[in-house]
């Protein structure tokens, strides 16, 4: 049995979400691993697609998927299609109908004028069409702002996928080798966070995948990608903020195990029991999470609200941090990068305007 090295390969999830502090959350994963966000992608009141070749599908929460890879979500479909939640036949008809006749639509025109309710509130139309969209009878390619918009999947998803064929493990033994190439190296548990499943679905299914088992010390049996064994390490990136949904940070045990950093997701706490901020990125250089900030968009300004840095680091972490905020300013298309007087303690304020200073 192989020592494997830590690792992640090409990610099959991007998850999805409605904030929009910098930018989308779907937009912060390609922030973070260097792919570009559009400046009219950030803005609101245009029709865009959500992701070339994806949709959202609730996968890893709300996520985006390859529409290759519908077929291999049907064991998901099928177990939604019995949860006590579905629309009633009446009301599952009259959205379908509306869909039909208008093409995509956003919740809030399915709401119509009769029933409140915006964003996470979710009420009777929400959940009728969340349940649609879980069952596979509708689907989001494409978003008009920061809403989805949402169509009969048999219009959205070509007919070479349209399909639920296979069965629930072999949909399962597919996935989570898609989730073994993501991660590189994983345990059980990682890959069962990965694809939202029980962790005993996962260890029954792992020796029909194409993952092979390894071990890693300190770690319980593990498992890799058999690419990940031989790949050739990459040279380390420069420091960049990593958007609080990026697919590194979804599983707070691994991230702690493999990086030694306590992971806090603090957007949904009431303002008073945060203790980072709300749309809190933490900092990756050197192949180390160093840090964190919270951040957010005003005009044309990026704003620095809170930041810290992990204790024991050396001289070079404020020029990291720096240097990902410039990273961040101009990838975001902001022209200036502000920093807010209480956003962190006297020392570590004076190191990082210093190193700020330097940069910009």
């Amino acid at each position: 049995m192989p020592t494997a090295r830590h690792g992640r390969d090409e990610e099959k999830l991007v998850r999805s979400a409605s904030g929009k502090a910098i930018v989308y959350g779907e937009q912060s994963p390609r922030y973070g691993n260097g792919l570009p966000v559009h400046a009219r992608a950030q803005g609101t009141g245009h029709s865009r697609r959500i992701h070339p070749g994806r949709r959202g599908l609730p996968a890893h929460a709300l996520s985006l998927v390859p529409i290759a890879d519908w077929p291999l979500w049907a064991f998901r479909r099928r177990a939604s299609r019995k949860r006590p939640q579905n629309p009633a036949p009446q009301v599952r008809k009259a959205l379908l109908d509306q869909i039909t006749r208008e093409g995509p639509l956003p919740i809030r025109r399915l709401r119509g004028d009769t029933e409140s309710g915006a964003g996470w509130d979710w009420g009777p139309t929400k959940t009728a069409v969340e349940m649609l969209l879980w069952a596979g009878e509708l689907a989001s390619t494409r978003r008009d702002g920061a809403r989805r918009l949402f169509d009969l999947a048999e219009r959205r998803i070509p007919a070479e996928h349209l399909t639920d064929q296979k069965s629930d493990d072999a949909c399962l033994s597919r996935l989570l080798g898609h989730a073994g190439q993501a991660l590189g190296v994983a345990t059980a548990d990682d890959l069962a966070d990965y694809l939202r499943i029980p962790t005993p679905v996962t260890a029954r299914l792992l020796p029909a995948t194409r993952l092979t088992p390894v071990r890693v010390p300190g770690w319980e049996p593990a498992w890799a990608d058999p690419d990940a064994l031989t790949r050739t390490p990459q040279p380390r990136r420069d420091p960049v903020f990593l958007g609080p949904f990026d697919n590194l940070i979804w599983h707070r045990p691994r991230v702690q195990r493999l990086l030694g950093f306590t992971q806090v997701l603090e957007a949904y706490k009431p303002a008073a029991r945060r203790q980072h901020g709300y749309y809190v990125c933490p900092l990756l250089a050197d192949g180390r999470l160093i840090g964190r900030a919270d951040l957010a968009r005003r005009g044309e300004t990026l704003t620095i609200l809170q930041a810290g840095l992990e204790p024991g680091l050396g001289p070079d972490a404020p020029h990291h941090f720096a240097h990902a905020c410039r990273t961040l300013t101009a990838a975001t298309g902001r022209s200036h990068l502000a920093f807010d007087k209480d956003a962190t303690d006297p020392a570590t304020a004076a190191a990082l305007k210093s190193a700020l200073d330097d940069v910009l």
